[in-house]
């Protein structure tokens, strides 16, 4: 099963505006209920990561298998602080009115180490989809929504044996986060991807 969340993606927003990790757990649920799915091996990726691994610390009887895709949780100086939300920018929130390709691009670079690698077709499809109906306002919620705590009490309940993968030049989630994830997981393995972002 391949999901978007609501508001990414194919997924439209979610009616409720609702954009906490709670509730994407509570969908995901739901989801897996409605499938007659018990168990699953999960993979995530950043914000989906986090996502991924709350679901295995607090749902264990669900999770077989976890893999995370340099996964989002911890704090990050200057952005992401623990018991608040981050600020959204002016020029993200203008985003919701207008959205030139030029600044779009400059916003994806960071997450790609070979720059001829953000071609203008995948430059296009990123183009298309924040287009769709109501993506870019519950992108703006979601981060607005998003209060991250201090992950390690809940990373030391994950029970499910977890495969970390990281790119080794990754500029949005750094793969220096990878030893905290390391430290705070007791049944993982690192698998770092060099020339990788």
């Amino acid at each position: 099963l391949r999901v978007d969340l609501p508001g990414h993606g194919l997924s439209p927003p979610d009616p409720s505006d609702d954009y906490t990790d709670a509730r994407s757990l509570q969908l995901l649920l739901a989801l897996l209920d409605g499938l007659g799915v018990q168990r699953v091996s999960v993979i995530g990726n950043s914000m989906g990561g986090r996502i991924a691994w709350t679901m295995a610390a607090r749902h264990a009887d669900r999770v077989d298998r976890l893999v995370l895709i340099a996964p989002d949780g911890f704090a990050s100086p200057g952005y992401f602080e623990y018991g608040k939300a981050p600020e959204v920018s002016a020029w993200l929130q203008l985003m919701r009115v207008a959205l030139p390709r030029p600044l779009l691009r400059m916003s994806l670079a960071p997450a790609y180490v070979d720059p001829a690698a953000l071609t203008d077709e995948r430059l296009d499809r990123y183009h298309d989809l924040l287009r769709a109906p109501g993506a870019r306002a519950a992108m703006l919620q979601r981060m607005r929504q998003t209060v991250l705590t201090d992950p390690v009490p809940l990373l030391k309940t994950v029970r499910a044996p977890t495969l970390l993968l990281w790119g080794e030049q990754d500029q949005m989630i750094p793969v220096a986060n990878a030893a905290d994830y390391r430290a705070a997981l007791p049944h993982s393995t690192l698998v770092t991807l060099p020339g990788l972002g």
